[in-house]
């Protein structure tokens, strides 16, 4: 035997496989037959699975289209010997098992040699031989091909396997997508009113709720921009967060919730200061409403009570705004 230069074996390989994802992945008879030699010779892995002559395979061939279900290749392994010139060998194995989407479990490991030889129109195949090691029974099998049986059932195992981890990972997403806010990544109203749902069975010895609503949201909308008032509620829920990390609620469009179940009082007001002291920093006015609890701990309760705190101090806000208005305007007008 002699050795193929890298680049014939590079391409006898590459076209080897090609046949065989034409055949197992696409099940593109005509792309296969288009590549046979006049006098090519078929072996296949079937016991009565054997013709000559380009014709007769092609028409075999044809009675494929249709009938392979897709199937995925894995781990391939081809070698290539110069046999004569321009004629070339090539050998190779590979795992082949059906595609889910088939509905059909079924994973074989299976060998295959072709000759290719190299003539005016490239290179064409005349001779395919295919064959499974384990498509019947093994030495130690008796009455019955469990080798291959054994096989099968691990590959269906592991597509079980797959779909599982594919379902819980799709479901982890859907839970995700249903209790977080897509603008800020903080909970959402969904998970909020859940919380509301959820009686604290009187394991949580404290409850603090805090309510913050955002000032001049609409002005930032009008004059700037929805993208800037996007980045303003962003930017708020930011440092919120940072300060009161998996407990942020987005409940309206500028309202956001705390409910925290770890700091005592003078913490948590503290903790409420630190918000209010990083808005000022990073320009952003916003009115704050706080409830804490460490007896008759109750969400619902709690929230109307910094609800309402809240908007009191809302009002003032707004108070202010119109007085500095009033000025305003008749500064100018003197």
């Amino acid at each position: 035997m002699m050795e193929a230069s890298k680049s014939d074996s590079e391409q006898i390989m590459a076209l080897s496989s090609w046949l065989m994802h034409k055949h197992y992945c696409e099940n593109d008879v005509e792309a296969i037959i288009e590549k046979m030699d006049d006098h090519i010779v078929w072996v296949g892995a079937g016991e009565n699975e054997y013709a000559t002559g380009r014709e007769c395979v092609a028409e075999i061939f044809r009675k494929f289209a249709g009938q392979i279900p897709k199937c995925n290749i894995s781990r391939e392994t081809y070698d290539v010997l110069l046999l004569a010139e321009g004629v070339y060998l090539c050998t190779g194995h590979m795992w082949i098992a059906t595609d889910p989407i088939s509905q059909v479990y079924l994973q074989v490991h299976q060998r295959v040699s072709m000759i290719f030889r190299l003539g005016e129109q490239g290179f064409r195949c005349y001779h395919i031989h295919a064959s499974n090691p384990y498509q019947d029974m093994v030495e130690e099998d008796v009455g019955f091909p469990m080798k291959v049986a054994q096989q099968t059932y691990e590959y269906l195992q592991e597509q079980v396997r797959c779909q599982k981890e594919q379902i819980e990972n799709q479901t982890e997403l859907l839970k995700r997508m249903s209790f977080e806010d897509s603008l800020t990544g903080v909970f959402n109203r969904n998970k909020f009113n859940q919380c509301l749902d959820t009686s604290l069975d009187g394991e949580r010895l404290v409850t603090g709720v805090a309510c913050f609503d955002l000032n001049g949201l609409k002005e930032v909308n009008d004059h700037l921009g929805h993208s800037a008032g996007d980045l303003l509620i962003c930017n708020a829920a930011h440092q919120i967060c940072a300060v009161f990390p998996g407990c942020v609620y987005r409940i309206g469009g500028d309202e956001f919730v705390v409910i925290d179940h770890t700091l005592e009082k003078d913490e948590f007001c503290t903790a409420i200061r630190e918000v209010q002291q990083t808005m000022i920093e990073h320009h952003i006015s916003c009115s704050v409403g706080i409830s804490w609890r460490n007896t008759n701990c109750n969400i619902k309760e709690q929230y109307d009570e910094a609800d309402d705190l809240m908007y009191q101090e809302k009002r003032q806000y707004h108070r202010s705004q119109g007085k500095r208005k009033y000025y305003r305007r008749n500064h100018t007008k003197k």
